[in-house]
């Protein structure tokens, strides 16, 4: 099961680079990449509407806002900063390196997030081994800048 799970991430992180390449062609074609991310949203919206209809998932919202803690509601904030970003760099950057920086910005967040068990992430701690490839991500970076 864990390596269907990494293929599932594989293949979802293969479909990001192609959802930024669209959403800018769309940014450029609205002349307003901020419309392209709500549309994007929109259209994302729509789709886990219809999914939750059809597969009926239970409406949990009423109790969600009674107990959730207040950060579990900024995931979506996040999320339009993300694709709005990603709109805005690609064209600017091209999308190797913008993936690239924003790989490594994931690693490096992801490694505090494991070392000290924020949000309810298992506890696995930094070392050696976990830094040096975050620090081959940059220099994959360096090469993707350079040429």
């Amino acid at each position: 099961m864990r390596y269907f799970l990494m293929i599932l991430a594989l293949v979802a992180g293969c479909l990001l680079p192609v959802q930024a390449s669209i959403n800018a062609k769309l940014g450029s074609f609205l002349k307003a990449p901020l419309m392209a991310a709500l549309v994007n949203f929109m259209v994302g919206g729509f789709i886990l509407l219809m999914v939750i209809i059809g597969t009926r998932t239970p409406n949990n919202i009423m109790q969600a806002i009674k107990e959730a803690p207040v950060y579990s509601w900024i995931g979506g904030l996040m999320g339009c900063i993300y694709v709005s970003s990603i709109i805005f760099l690609v064209p600017r950057l091209g999308a190797a390196l913008s993936f690239g920086l924003i790989v490594a910005g994931q690693l490096i967040f992801s490694m505090i997030l494991d070392h000290y068990g924020l949000f309810g992430v298992p506890v696995q701690p930094a070392n050696w081994g976990r830094i040096l490839g975050i620090l081959l991500i940059f220099a994959g970076i360096f090469f993707i800048h350079k040429f």
